[in-house]
Formats: C-alpha cells, structure tokens, sequence
C-alpha cells in the first residue's frame, strides 16, 4: 500500500491513513450493515456499564420530535419484522424509496439492511420520467414514499401505480414500528452476507 496515497495496487483500492480507529470483522463474516452499526452501539453501552439509553439519536430540526436510541433500536426490529411477515420481502429484494428525510428513514433502512434488502433512493426533487426509469432499472418489488412525493409515481407511460408502495408517513406505516415487541419476536433472516450488494444509487 502506498503510504502516501493508500492506494493498494493489488486490490485497486483506495485505504484509509488515518489511525484505525475500530477493528472490522472478517470479510467473510456473514453481518448486516445494521448488526454491525448495531453491535458497536452495545459495546459503547456495555464498556460504559450502562444499558442502550434513552439518549437522543436524531431530532427533526422543524418538529422538535426527538428519537432515542433505545427508540432506534426497537422501532427498527419491529419494522424488520412487519416487513418479512405482512410484506414477504426477503434477500435480494430492491426496496426504492422516494422520500425527504425524516425520522422514519434511518429506521427504513436498518430494517431493510437487517433482511438483506437492497436499498435503491432517490432525490424527491427527481422528475417523474427520472423516477420511472430508476425504477424500471432496479427492478424494485416495492416502493417506500410520502403523500407528497407519490404523485411523482404517476406517470402515464409506466405501469408504477402496479407496484406495491407504502406510505412511510401514514397511521399504517407508523404502526408497524411498535406492532412487535423485541421481547416477543425474532427476525427470521437470511444471511446477509458483507459482500451482498447493499444500495443501488443514481
């Protein structure tokens, strides 16, 4: 590896040169995108002998609505599980979202990370023949929107309006991040595996 650049001539990848901070698993561990970020916020937890906390994780600046961490963590595995269970997704599905950010949209995607779904967003501001091309070309199964952004699915020359889509700021939507108690429930999942491609980006 060149100590100058961190590039690696043999892999043709660039690397880090700042100090290695966190050890990283095995390549050839099986271990989601959300298990690992998951596990790092345990061990933060668990090296300061204290529980996953009621701290704040993000606060929607407009709202003043605030998601804890411990909020993070049960939302995401209750919407993992509604999401295999009442919407068949499984590994290898591509999930489109077409959303402005929000609270819901980290809990979107470690849920979805969680299963082995592929992650495909887009820009709201995209137009509506942009729109239908991306989702012509990633072949999503599902399509993850808000009431404002849905108009953009309709366009006459396309057969999106056929695909299932769930509105992630509606009473249903909401309901699935506290439908399963993590007491109760487990994810069956898949293996997800780190090389297993994660997102699909335009």
């Amino acid at each position: 590896m060149d100590p100058y650049s961190g590039f690696c001539l043999q892999t043709r990848t660039y690397h880090s040169l700042r100090p290695k901070i966190l050890d990283l698993p095995p390549p050839s561990q099986p271990l989601s995108i959300t298990e690992y970020v998951f596990s790092i916020l345990r061990r933060s937890a668990s090296s300061a002998n204290s529980t996953v906390s009621d701290s704040t994780f993000m606060i929607n600046a407009a709202t003043g609505h605030r998601l804890a961490y411990s909020d993070l963590l049960r939302q995401t595995n209750s919407l993992a599980i509604s999401l295999k269970k009442h919407y068949s997704l499984s590994k290898g599905d591509v999930a489109f979202i077409l959303s402005p950010h929000s609270l819901q949209i980290p809990i979107l995607y470690f849920s979805l990370h969680s299963i082995g779904i592929i992650i495909s967003p887009t820009n709201p501001d995209d137009s509506s023949s942009d729109i239908t091309r991306q989702i012509n070309l990633n072949k999503a199964v599902i399509i993850f929107t808000t009431s404002q952004s849905s108009h953009k699915l309709i366009n006459p020359t396309s057969n999106l309006i056929n695909r299932r889509t769930v509105l992630i700021n509606s009473p249903e939507f909401i309901s699935l991040l506290t439908r399963y108690d993590d007491n109760k429930y487990d994810v069956i999942n898949d293996v997800v595996n780190q090389s297993d491609v994660a997102v699909i980006i335009y």
